[in-house]
């Protein structure tokens, strides 16, 4: 084709040098992205569904107390490294942080199977509803908070 003309060549590098690109920001680290405190740490960042993994102990959120003061500086980290989330926002708890995904992912096939991915999920938190749902993969400990923030 004419219309490219002598540039043709590089089209190729340029479309590569953008997927290049896409990959590097995509294995960033959470912690380069999103601060989080010691208190609960981010561990996965799901921009497309707006969605934060995060590790914690379950006495750090089994209260709406308690969960609110986890939950404001998170909220807070929030606001300044995804502030187009808005209010959409949701957080995934598990214990650990190898479990920390869905469980539809490949990588947590094995886990899922054995059980031990539905033990280490602590919770969920949506914050358009402000509710928080305590071992929401066993459904007899299955618990429900609202856990209102500003």
């Amino acid at each position: 084709m004419k219309i490219l003309g002598p540039r043709r060549p590089y089209w190729a590098a340029f479309a590569l040098a953008l997927l290049s690109a896409g990959t590097v920001a995509a294995q960033t680290a959470p912690e380069q992205s999103c601060k989080s405190d010691d208190s609960a740490k981010i561990v996965r960042i799901d921009d497309r569904n707006e969605r934060v993994f995060v590790v914690v102990k379950i006495d750090q959120i089994n209260t709406t107390a308690k969960a609110r003061k986890l939950l404001f500086p998170l909220q807070a980290s929030l606001k300044q490294c995804r502030s187009n989330w808005g209010r959409t926002w949701a957080v995934s708890f598990f214990s650990d942080a190898k479990y920390a995904g869905y469980k539809s992912d490949d990588n947590l096939a094995s886990l899922v199977a054995n059980g031990s991915w539905a033990k280490a999920y602590l919770g969920e938190y949506e914050r358009q509803t402000q509710r928080l749902i305590l071992n929401p993969a066993e459904r007899e400990r299955i618990k429900f908070l609202k856990v209102p923030l500003p």
